[in-house]
């Protein structure tokens, strides 16, 4: 089963001559000292970067949280009277994709979001819409959403005064450029609850199933975790990562090439490359998890990662193509036009001219690339550092 890992265990595996016995042992794969720390730097792969930051901020802190969930939401970053209660709110990118942006985004207080079902779904992604969705009731299926950074990204942001788009434009106007430190990352991470499937489905925060879904309860209902994105600034134009749960239930379409792309991961995944069948993870990964202990809850093990960018002709093995089967289908992205680096690196804001302190809206401009090499906007556009937060996620004074 592992003879196509054999080269790189080699490396991790040293042949220890046991004197008199003619035995070897095998060491363990190298892991970090603290598998609950963030990396300060890239490892090997983006795959196993991307994995050394999930695990880390899955990691629960004292009060049972999420490390992640410790963070400051993009939703109040200048609004901290609206965090005194945690609260989740809809997807930025659908309501982008279905001109339903209101006065509510970024605030967390506005509602979730509506799930793509038959009735709403684009002809091309009628296909995919999950059979055991909650239809017939008058609250119709939704799933939430959450968005937080880590201090370093919040540090920078406040330090250079780009918490509002006002401040931005005053910032680029004076010559300055965008950059985020390399300790930056970003998440999003999406929410759904029984209610919005038709029965076959249930979650049981009291008395959670570990071996297949990660349950929390927020406010007085039992939410799943159905996908999460990742970003950080440990490479130039950052590394983008997408995990999902194989779990059929909430997830049907993981690695769907149909919908957007397969998942490929050489460094936690065997295989490295599926279509949606469950894989089994490496040695290199069991010993990650092994490494974070009772930190991290065993639901975790059940998730696999969709696929990395670094550089906007990546995946390969999909043609450029990256998207979560939850996150991307329930914000209405269209089959083949899923890319995380590619949709961001349009998080620019005009500073002169007509569309002076404009951005292109959350998404590429019409007629622009959506994947691969992305179509270059007119020069009066300035980067946010392929940052949406500072596109969207943040109020106008």
């Amino acid at each position: 089963m592992y003879k196509h890992r054999l080269p790189r265990l080699l490396i991790f595996a040293i042949g220890i001559l046991l004197s008199g016995r003619g035995q070897f042992v095998l060491a363990l794969p190298a892991v970090p000292t603290d598998a609950c720390a963030l990396p300060e730097k890239p490892a090997g792969s983006p795959e196993e970067t991307a994995w050394q930051i999930f695990v880390a901020i899955n990691c629960k802190v004292a009060n049972q949280q999420l490390t992640w969930e410790t963070w400051k939401t993009q939703a109040c970053l200048n609004n901290p009277a609206d965090c005194n209660v945690r609260r989740l709110h809809g997807s930025v990118l659908r309501a982008a994709n279905t001109k339903e942006s209101t006065s509510h985004h970024p605030r967390r207080t506005g509602a979730c979001s509506a799930m793509t079902t038959k009735d709403t779904a684009d002809p091309s992604l009628a296909p995919f819409v999950p059979a055991n969705l909650n239809e017939k009731e008058k609250e119709k299926p939704q799933f939430c959403e959450e968005v937080t950074i880590n201090a370093s990204e919040e540090a920078y942001a406040t330090r250079k005064g780009l918490l509002t788009n006002a401040g931005q434009m005053t910032f680029l106007q004076s010559g300055g450029t965008i950059s985020f430190p390399t300790g930056a990352v970003e998440v999003k991470a999406d929410w759904v609850a029984a209610s919005s499937y038709n029965g076959s489905v249930t979650f049981d925060c009291k008395s959670p199933n570990t071996t297949t879904i990660y349950q929390e309860k927020i406010g007085d209902i039992c939410y799943a975790l159905t996908g999460m994105h990742i970003s950080s600034k440990l490479y130039p134009k950052w590394l983008w990562a997408t995990f999902e749960p194989q779990n059929k239930a909430t997830n049907p379409n993981r690695c769907n090439p149909d919908l957007y792309n397969v998942c490929y991961d050489p460094w936690g995944s065997v295989p490295a490359k599926s279509k949606g069948k469950k894989t089994k993870i490496s040695l290199e990964l069991a010993a990650l998890f092994d490494k974070a202990g009772t930190a991290l809850d065993p639901s975790f093990r059940n998730y696999r990662l969709v696929g990395t960018q670094t550089a906007f002709d990546q995946p390969a093995v999909s043609h450029a193509n990256l998207g979560n089967s939850f996150v991307e289908f329930n914000a209405g992205v269209k089959p083949g036009q899923a890319s995380c680096i590619t949709c961001h690196n349009y998080a620019q804001r005009a500073i002169s001219g007509a569309a002076a302190g404009s951005t292109p809206g959350g998404l590429p401009p019409d007629g622009s690339a959506a994947v691969d090499n992305p179509t270059p906007l007119p020069t009066t556009y300035k980067s946010l550092d392929f940052s949406w937060l500072l596109g969207l996620g943040v109020p106008s004074q």
